[in-house]
């Protein structure tokens, strides 16, 4: 399964990248995210645990940064689920890319899940869903960088 979102920033790639590759600013945007026990930046092959809260439960996976390109890509992969009801074999892999547009960025966010487990009757919904529904809400990566001074 694969969900993707879409935002143009008014902000210039240098001033977005910072809350992209520094976990303590990737947990303010990231809303799921409970914890991380990296520090400093994003290092790929850096192992590390991250806490998520997703509908009201309490997840942990071992995480790592697979593909890190400065101003550009970051791409982690969170494996080894701890949680009521999840498979063991499940993979979550963010990537989020960032696209300069004059002073703009054009960040896009990609999440593929494998052996989710959901069941095969829900996964055309969800599609849809994620494909062709609106965000209700503000995008909070969008809101921390231009809430920043220039």
């Amino acid at each position: 399964m694969r969900i993707s979102q879409r935002t143009t920033i008014d902000r210039p790639v240098a001033q977005v990248w910072p809350h992209v590759i520094r976990p303590e600013s990737f947990k303010r945007w990231n809303t799921k995210v409970g914890a991380m026990d990296a520090t400093g930046e994003f290092r790929p092959g850096q192992p590390f645990t991250t806490h998520y809260q997703w509908k009201g439960k309490s997840l942990q996976f071992v995480s790592v940064a697979t593909e890190v390109e400065p101003g550009r890509v970051l791409e982690l992969r969170h494996t080894a689920p701890v949680g009521a009801g999840l498979r063991r074999d499940m993979e979550i892999r963010e990537r989020v890319t960032l696209a300069p547009r004059g002073t703009r960025t054009v960040v896009t966010k990609v999440v593929t899940l494998t052996n989710h487990g959901m069941p095969w009757f829900w996964l055309p919904l969800v599609w849809f869903v994620t494909r062709f529904g609106a965000r209700t809400d503000p995008d909070p990566l969008k809101v921390l960088c231009e809430g920043e001074s220039s």
